[in-house]
């Protein structure tokens, strides 16, 4: 059973997910990236990164956590980032308590 502490709600989830498939193609370019590079970032194939991109298929919550950690460290993206609100800040508060 996990911890109650780190259980995220599904709809935060996947509403998360949805604010950031909708903003994949601005953030990449902000960040200076084509989809062969942000792919093999994420390990994934371009065609997989596109068709999320395209919003033809929906992000995995893994790969949503792998662009949270990317895009929070690149400058021009990090602001961006904070201003979708997809940042799970809840989540990192929660893994910092001691």
């Amino acid at each position: 059973m996990i911890r109650e502490k780190w259980q995220v709600d599904k709809n935060y989830k996947d509403l998360s997910i949805e604010i950031m498939q909708e903003n994949l193609a601005a953030l990449r370019a902000k960040a200076g990236l084509n989809q062969e590079e942000i792919s093999n970032i994420l390990g994934i194939s371009r065609q997989t990164y596109n068709a999320m991109e395209t919003q033809k298929k929906k992000m995995t919550w893994n790969t949503f956590m792998s662009l949270v950690f990317f895009y929070h460290k690149v400058n021009n993206t990090s602001n961006m980032l904070n201003e979708l609100k997809v940042y799970p800040i809840d989540l990192f508060k929660r893994f910092n308590e001691k």
